[in-house]
């Protein structure tokens, strides 16, 4: 995907703080966390930095999206600060999940609805 993103999200994905055992986007565990709000027609750029020691398989569902000149569904985030930018087109409206695969991390919070606004 070339040009310019019309939208981008800069999320962080981290180990909860706390007495529990949770797993957070952003600091937000699902599913109190807020969506990712997107529009029909849009370039949307997420670029993801793990702070956790753990690799985290990051799954869009109802969308394929480009990491470099590759076109997945799922992404591997290298743990110790690494880092993925994933690119879509926004061309499939509704609520779609974006969680880690790790179905231990997505049952502790690990995940965001992406919602299609007008």
């Amino acid at each position: 995907m070339s040009g310019d993103p019309d939208r981008t999200f800069d999320l962080t994905l981290s180990r909860g703080r706390g007495q529990s055992y949770t797993w957070t986007i952003d600091g937000q565990a699902y599913p109190d966390a807020d969506p990712l709000q997107i529009r029909p027609g849009e370039h949307v750029r997420i670029r993801m930095t793990n702070q956790s020691p753990v690799v985290h398989p990051m799954h869009l569902h109802g969308h394929f999206f480009q990491v470099g000149n590759a076109v997945k569904d799922t992404v591997m985030v290298p743990g110790h600060r690494g880092q993925v930018t994933i690119d879509f087109h926004a061309d499939n409206p509704g609520r779609w999940l974006f969680h880690c695969h790790n179905l231990y991390h997505l049952d502790a919070g690990m995940a965001r609805v992406v919602r299609y606004v007008e």
